[in-house]
């Protein structure tokens, strides 16, 4: 036998909608538009140059900062004879007019080029934000810093040194996600 027939059954359904997963960001900026920190071409001993560079952290994601330099391409020898210093601080003009240090801790590097060794994050030079904490938000003015880049051909500088070069080098900042 055989049976036809409707079956009925009650339903109902409901849904969480509007699923979406977006990344978060790290943005890191500066404001050197592409103008060298220093360029002294007929240094002698004692010429000095500097230049302010104003870094902005703008990310989504709370970021490590590391500063460090590029290899230095073309070099003769002039860089364990270049005194380096970087100090982190405050100001806007690119020349350093309004620079101010930021007092404890402002000192990211004294010493010669050559024996700046931080050549990658893994051992660039940790920075701290404006409020002295490792991690960077975009939140408020504790995101941007400014640092001072100072480069000075050493006053012992010999006459053998003539006509050596530091070769080419690049300072970095890099944001890292913690």
């Amino acid at each position: 036998m055989a049976g036809t027939g409707a079956f009925s059954a009650f339903s109902k359904t409901t849904s969480n909608d509007s699923n979406n997963i977006t990344a978060g960001d790290v943005n890191l900026t500066d404001d050197d538009t592409g103008v060298a920190a220093y360029s002294l071409p007929n240094a002698k001993p004692s010429d000095s140059a500097s230049r302010c560079i104003q870094v902005t952290y703008s990310g989504s994601l709370p970021s490590t900062i590391k500063f460090y330099r590029s290899a230095l391409s073309g070099n003769t020898g002039l860089e364990s004879d270049t005194d380096l210093v970087i100090t982190k601080g405050t100001g806007t003009a690119s020349n350093c007019s309004d620079f101010a240090a930021a007092g404890t801790g402002s000192a990211i590097y004294t010493g010669t080029l050559s024996a700046f060794s931080a050549t990658s994050f893994s051992n660039g030079v940790s920075v701290l934000n404006r409020a002295g904490s490792a991690t960077w938000t975009n939140a408020g003015p504790n995101n941007v810093v400014t640092f001072k880049i100072q480069a000075t051909l050493n006053a012992g500088t010999t006459s053998a040194d003539q006509g050596k070069t530091t070769g080419t080098h690049s300072f970095v900042w890099e944001a890292q996600n913690n």
